[in-house]
């Protein structure tokens, strides 16, 4: 075809083929690309670790622990939230910042075998990271571990026992 033909005149002469302006021709058989990720910049998640955003938060639960820390030893007094505030704070921004910044945490086998985020994995994540952060805060305001009734352990336990029955149902699938 001659190189001057309007791209409708070329889609028209071959319909196996798909012009969208200013991109390249992509025969229609083939499946189309995968996205670049977040704002284009060729990653994000869950494929792609996300290293700036997980610095970003590990600064901020950083600032959470040594303003709350320089705020006692200054004003000799709370800053308006409980020292085990702070502390389950400054453990869930380094939670999530270690799943941004290593993504296969919760991902169900790695992205090169073609692995995606297992929903059986974040809600067991989910679960165990909210009991020992209300654990971690109710402990540090104390001053003591509380004590641990049933029904906790029986929540965790059904999380993980959970998760366990889930990746032995998939291996047996495979």
């Amino acid at each position: 075809m001659d190189e001057q033909q309007p791209a409708a005149a070329q889609s028209a002469a071959n319909p196996n083929t798909l012009q969208v302006a200013n991109s390249p021709q992509q025969p229609a058989n083939q499946p189309p690309a995968a996205p670049s990720g977040v704002g284009g910049s060729g990653g994000g998640l869950p494929y792609q670790p996300m290293p700036v955003l997980a610095a970003v938060l590990l600064a901020a639960a950083g600032v959470v622990i040594f303003f709350t820390g320089g705020w006692f030893l200054v004003e000799k007094s709370s800053p308006g939230y409980t020292g085990g505030g702070a502390a389950a704070a400054a453990g869930i921004l380094i939670v999530v910042a270690l799943v941004l910044r290593f993504p296969t945490l919760i991902m169900d086998d790695s992205p090169a075998a073609g692995g995606e985020p297992s929903a059986m994995r974040i809600l067991s994540l989910s679960i165990v990271l909210t009991f020992c952060l209300i654990m971690l805060r109710t402990g540090w305001n104390m001053g003591t571990l509380p004590t641990v009734d049933g029904n906790w352990v029986w929540l965790v336990t059904a999380a993980l026992g959970g998760k366990a029955i889930q990746k032995f149902a998939e291996i047996k699938d495979k």
